[in-house]
């Protein structure tokens, strides 16, 4: 079976259902591609970074990103690619929307412990909110 494009409903339950990605960037001609743990929710991606560094870096420089998540099942694979803006914060408001959205779909961290706002603001922590402007997606078999 040759590859096929993936529609635009199949490309979102994938990036529901996943947990895990590869957030890619760009700073100066030179790319960047790390592993990261996301919530997909209200069409938008979400992710968190401690504090700074490199990744914050080069989203500060260049918002434009692209987030990639594959599943492998037996003799078939299929992949999506989301292309759009981040918005980083270190906001509590921000922080919390993150862990809720993080704890609704099951993957709350941090044993799904509710922080106190006292707590989220002590937090070194950078949060990711990737606005879709384009995704694409792809299925075939081994």
């Amino acid at each position: 079976m040759l590859p096929r494009d993936l529609s635009s409903d199949e490309c979102t339950s994938l990036l529901s259902a996943a947990r895990y990605g590869r957030l890619g960037l760009a700073k100066d001609n030179r790319p960047y591609v790390v592993p990261m743990s996301y919530v997909y929710i209200d069409g938008k991606i979400y992710l968190h970074s401690r504090g700074r560094g490199k990744k914050v870096d080069y989203a500060t420089e260049n918002p434009r990103v692209c987030f990639q998540i594959d599943v492998l099942e037996k003799e078939r694979w299929s992949s999506v690619v989301a292309f759009g803006i981040s918005r980083l914060s270190e906001s509590v408001e921000a922080k919390q929307k993150m862990f809720d959205a993080f704890t609704k779909k099951g993957q709350g961290g941090h044993a799904g412990k509710k922080f106190s706002r006292e707590e989220l603001e002590r937090m070194p922590m950078t949060i990711w909110e990737i606005e879709i402007e384009e995704m694409t997606g792809k299925e075939g078999v081994w």
